[in-house]
């Protein structure tokens, strides 16, 4: 028990002692160590580096391919068509047989004879005589009847010669393709919307007809017409009805949208002449624009500017058009009707008791009413004047952004009414001279 011990207390020992030591293997051992790191890394798993996955995926790879590869090549060699062709030429009848033979390419010699043989046999009896249509179908019957083709050979017949195929029956063929007829006559299969179309039908004679012009209405006239007011493919159907029987014919129409003109004009109080006018376009599904601003003048702009040379009624006009050459158009009359020189004064106001204020005034004493003053548009020059019943001026100013405030000379004016007279210009250089009376009112 203490030898085991003391053999543990050694191996801690030597552990401890060498535990940072290096030790340089003898190069035989060092080779054998890196074939067996090399042999692990290889059959380890490793996207990096070549393994046995690797290896292993490119043999399975190339033998799929190698054995799909054989099969495709052995069935495109399996079957070659060889085509034997038996001719009967005689003086009466240009008629011939034509019979083909698939074949193997690998087949034996014997074999290939023995067909060609039972193939030239085959052909020789089909030989049949020029006779009239009704004995060559029966012949022909009998033929096929009496000596059926076997299996992987085709045989074709022909008046004139071999096709390959045996001609349809005619009055068949007419039947699957018979064309159809055209009963309707619109004046138009394309408009803008609202579109009138006038529908003809082109029918003779009948019992009666029913049209289904594609948008849920209908008519039994004969030649009726339709509104479409919504654009859009329609698809319109005429069933005409007669003892002979029944005919249907169909019409496509094209309804293409309508664009709409709108517009505005900036700014919304404008002065006439002094401002330019912006036209702010809102048109939807327009391409092209013609403005009229109702003084002569003319734009094919999105949005134009223009100054006027002079205050007056203008009606301005806006037309536009679609892709499709639709149109639509909005007439704005008397566009600058709120726009003119104009001064105008209030029939009455209540003075601020709590003081006189000096004139000046602003949108809250408006809201009050205390202060009397003009309203107005392209003043120039301005000079106002007060008076009592009696004539005597109690207030003038001549600015206009100064009113009567309803105090004269620090004291407040009784309630009662006033004159008022105002003379000036606009800036039109047109002169004006206005009077009236104006109610003070008591608070």
């Amino acid at each position: 028990m203490k030898t085991k011990r003391q053999n543990i207390n050694l191996r801690e020992l030597f552990r401890k002692k060498l535990e940072y030591a290096e030790v340089i293997p003898d190069a035989a051992v060092k080779s054998m160590l890196m074939r067996r790191v090399a042999r692990k890394e290889f059959m380890r798993f490793n996207p990096a580096r070549l393994n046995i996955y690797y290896i292993g995926g490119i043999l399975i790879t190339g033998i799929t391919t190698a054995v799909i590869f054989f099969s495709e090549s052995q069935n495109s060699a399996r079957l070659n068509p060889i085509s034997i062709s038996g001719k009967l030429n005689k003086t009466d009848t240009s008629s011939y047989i034509e019979v083909h033979v698939a074949l193997p390419i690998k087949a034996e010699t014997a074999n290939s004879n023995a067909i060609q043989n039972e193939s030239m046999r085959s052909a020789e009896v089909s030989r049949l005589p020029e006779r009239s249509k009704t004995e060559d179908s029966k012949a022909m019957g009998s033929y096929k009847n009496s000596n059926p083709i076997p299996t992987g050979i085709s045989s074709s017949f022909s008046k004139n010669g071999l096709f390959g195929e045996v001609a349809p029956d005619k009055r068949k063929l007419q039947s699957e393709f018979k064309p159809e007829v055209i009963l309707i006559d619109p004046n138009t299969s394309a408009g803008c919307a609202p579109l009138k179309v006038v529908f003809h039908n082109k029918s003779t004679s009948y019992d009666s007809c029913r049209w289904t012009f594609g948008d849920g209405g209908y008519s039994d006239q004969k030649d009726p017409e339709w509104i479409f007011d919504v654009e859009g493919e329609y698809k319109v159907v005429l069933d005409v009805f007669s003892h002979g029987g029944h005919l249907s014919s169909t019409a496509s129409i094209t309804v293409h949208p309508r664009p709409q003109a709108h517009f505005e004009i900036a700014p919304g109080k404008a002065v006439l002449p002094d401002d330019e006018i912006h036209f702010l376009n809102y048109s939807i599904n327009a391409v092209q624009f013609k403005w009229d601003f109702g003084d002569g003048f003319t734009s094919e702009f999105f949005e134009p500017r223009h100054t006027y040379s002079k205050f007056s009624n203008y009606n301005v006009r806006l037309v536009v058009y679609s892709d499709w050459g639709c149109s639509d158009s909005l007439t704005v009359l008397n566009a600058f009707s709120g726009s003119e020189y104009f001064i105008a004064f209030p029939n009455a106001f209540i003075p601020n008791t709590q003081g006189p204020s000096g004139g000046y005034y602003s949108s809250k004493s408006d809201e009050a009413a205390q202060v009397f003053h003009p309203s107005y548009s392209g003043v120039s020059d301005y000079q106002l004047k007060i008076f009592s019943k009696l004539g005597i001026q109690i207030f003038e100013s001549y600015d206009i952004n100064l009113g009567w405030d309803g105090y004269n000379i620090g004291q407040l004016c009784e309630p009662g009414v006033y004159i008022w007279k105002v003379r000036g210009k606009f800036r039109n250089g047109e002169p004006f001279i206005k009077m009236g009376d104006v109610t003070l009112l008591k608070n």
